[in-house]
């Protein structure tokens, strides 16, 4: 039997197999595997050892392939619960991890938590641009949930103009001693959006990571 070639046929069948990215996936492994069968010189055939190890090569890949597919589907079932969840925060009031402001007509509420009682607190207010358009000084606070009202006052007493802002809390203790603040935001969720894959709710004006959020709230009616 004309058995020169066969392993140049061999090759020739594993590159026609490949998928389009480079990758043999269990098809593509079984038809080669079958080419090989189907060619092999008689009078030297492949050994049952050869034989036992392309086909335990063959089960890694079933198996490996079936992982896939199963971290893939829950992978769309994830983002599928997530989406819905996100969804049905709209209109939700939300609080979450953040340091952006809205001025309104109304003024503005900085929120935040100390993690300690404070002697002397102080937030610097920043326009989109990052300057410092108004410093705010506070009693002293105890630790806990605090905030403080801006009426959109700027430190050359002329009102700032409505939109997005920063604020930034710096708080010591009687000694002096700097006391961790965590900045907050509250607003309402009016929308959706997705951002380089990755889902955001709008608030505010300003997007926010599922991550950051920290309480979730039925907006009081009025």
């Amino acid at each position: 039997m004309y058995t020169v070639g066969i392993d140049q046929l061999i090759s020739q069948s594993a590159r026609d197999t490949m998928t389009n990215d480079g990758v043999m996936g269990k098809d593509e492994f079984l038809k080669m595997l079958t080419m090989q069968l189907k060619h092999q010189d008689p009078l030297n055939p492949m050994s049952n050892d050869q034989f036992a190890a392309q086909l335990a090569q063959f089960s890694q890949l079933e198996a490996l392939n079936n992982i896939n597919e199963n971290i893939q589907t829950e992978i769309l079932m994830s983002q599928s619960m997530n989406n819905s969840f996100m969804i049905n925060m709209i209109g939700k009031e939300v609080t979450s991890y953040g340091n952006q402001l809205n001025l309104t007509e109304d003024g503005a509420v900085m929120n935040f938590y100390l993690y300690g009682d404070s002697q002397d607190v102080k937030v610097r207010i920043y326009d989109e641009g990052g300057r410092e358009v108004a410093v705010l000084s506070g009693n002293p606070m105890r630790a806990g949930d605090r905030s403080l009202n801006w009426d959109g006052m700027t430190r050359e007493s002329g009102r700032a103009m409505n939109g997005t802002y920063t604020f930034v809390v710096e708080a010591s203790n009687h000694a002096g001693t700097r006391i961790p603040v965590d900045t907050m935001n509250n607003g309402l969720v009016t929308g959706v959006t997705y951002e380089g894959g990755m889902p955001y709710l709008v608030v505010n004006g300003n997007y926010v990571n599922l991550g950051d959020i920290i309480t979730v709230n039925q907006p009081k009616e009025k």
